[in-house]
């Protein structure tokens, strides 16, 4: 087959492919995400990444896994069997790690945000301090590579799964993380740990019975409804997000939804009288 006959036949259909939201202008809507794909934009200006654009909407994707440094997908392309390709960076090293959640530790706001699954601004001067990267400076940095005849990289396909990598970004942006090495569960367990009981997303909450576990110890019955309902009393620590606490109670029952949406406004009351 000539290379000029592979790169213009259409790619096969694909049942069920990953298919990127987006479906005009730019893909990738966080600022994270949008650090990522602009590496690659930025590198080539060849028509393989408008079409690699184009698979990504279409759903050429058949599988996407993140691991340790590495990113592996199957593309759909023209050929029976999907293309393999795998996006490789330097995932972190333990060490390193140990000294990037210290310094996530030592910033209240960056520990609170990340501890209620948010990604803070300003996340990159953390990595900074220890000298390290979260995303890649350039292309050159990472070690990509497809299983398609095309000489280029990147290729259409290559392309693809970079913009559905982005998105998945979106979705969730502890994906970063893991890709240079930390899974999420490890992350916030190291934070929690550094923070210790007094962190700024703790609480601490008592009953008039004289309760003062702290609230991971008696967060099964807070939500639990009682004739006697107990006064519950709230001491804020806090001057991170607001819901924290909240999160971490989870889902109160039916009736008392309305009691969990008022404890919310007591928190932003509390966190801007504290501000000023």
């Amino acid at each position: 087959m000539s290379w000029y006959n592979y790169n213009n036949r259409s790619p096969k259909e694909v049942e069920d492919g990953i298919e990127a939201q987006s479906k005009r202008g730019d893909i990738g809507e966080q600022w994270w995400s949008r650090r990522f794909v602009d590496v690659v934009e930025s590198y080539s200006k060849s028509n393989r990444i408008t079409r690699g654009k184009r698979y990504a909407r279409k759903g050429q994707i058949v599988d996407l896994t993140v691991k340790n440094g590495v990113v592996s997908a199957q593309v759909q392309g023209s050929r029976a069997d999907p293309y393999e390709i795998t996006i490789r960076g330097d995932a972190l090293d333990d060490d390193t790690w140990t000294e990037v959640e210290a310094a996530m530790a030592d910033r209240a706001v960056f520990a609170a945000q990340l501890l209620t699954e948010q990604m803070p601004a300003d996340i990159e001067e953390v990595f900074e301090v220890c000298e390290v990267s979260l995303f890649p400076e350039s292309y050159r940095d990472m070690r990509t590579r497809c299983s398609c005849p095309d000489h280029a990289n990147p290729c259409k396909h290559i392309a693809a799964v970079f913009y559905i990598l982005a998105e998945r970004f979106d979705d969730d942006p502890f994906l970063i993380f893991r890709w240079r090495g930390r899974s999420r569960e490890t992350l916030l367990e190291n934070l929690q740990e550094l923070r210790g009981e007094d962190d700024e997303t703790s609480q601490e909450v008592s009953f008039d019975q004289g309760d003062d576990r702290p609230i991971g110890e008696c967060q099964d019955e807070f939500w639990s409804e009682d004739e006697s309902m107990p006064e519950i009393q709230i001491r804020s620590r806090t001057t991170g997000p607001v819901d924290a606490v909240l999160k971490r109670l989870g889902e109160p029952s039916g009736r008392l939804t309305e009691v969990r949406d008022t404890l919310g406004e007591y928190y932003t009351q509390m966190t801007n009288t504290e501000k000023h």
